[in-house]
């Protein structure tokens, strides 16, 4: 895996631009926070999913930016309109493997723009940075997020345990393939 401080951004999809989070986005990144029906199934801890929280969370992570250990974690934003339109990141888990995560405003959904921020971060992942699997745990109930996956190319794996205890996820994997 590349260092983390290799990541040039903006990541460029078709219609999207992935960019590190600014000022001007702290507003619509709290409203989503704060909206329980689009944080559901997101694996935020309740104090995040508070006006405060959420920005304490985005500040940290602006913040972060210009450090030794900056956050994997990006603003998704319309490339046409410059509209904020979500958010996405990546969590190492080893040298070999990083996690994925993706969220959409609610005014952005069914618009694909979830399949092509996935799609695009996990080739980013696999290609750039040189990770061999991208995963997505995702909740079992959440029927739209795994279509999503699997539309970005993703396997199901099946249900696997994950970091909370209690819970049990699809894990959903994307590995490099092998080139000749």
């Amino acid at each position: 895996m590349m260092p983390q401080s290799i990541i040039h951004l903006p990541i460029k999809t078709a219609r999207l631009q992935i960019r590190q989070f600014s000022q001007a986005d702290i507003e619509p990144f709290v409203h989503f926070m704060t909206d329980r029906e689009s944080t559901q199934f997101l694996t935020f801890g309740e104090e995040q999913k508070t006006a405060a929280g959420a920005k304490e969370l985005i500040q940290m992570t602006i913040g972060s930016y210009n450090s030794a250990t900056p956050m994997l974690a990006f603003a998704v934003e319309e490339q046409a309109t410059q509209t904020f339109v979500g958010f996405c990141g990546l969590t190492p888990h080893d040298n070999e493997t990083v996690e994925i995560m993706y969220a959409i405003m609610p005014s952005a959904r069914r618009q694909g723009f979830a399949t092509e921020v996935a799609a695009q971060l996990a080739r980013y992942a696999l290609d750039e940075l040189g990770y061999l699997r991208v995963t997505a745990p995702i909740v079992p109930t959440h029927e739209y997020s795994k279509a999503v996956v699997k539309k970005a190319g993703f396997k199901d794996c099946g249900l696997a345990q994950s970091i909370n205890p209690a819970e049990r996820v699809h894990q959903f994997v994307l590995e490099q393939t092998a080139t000749t």
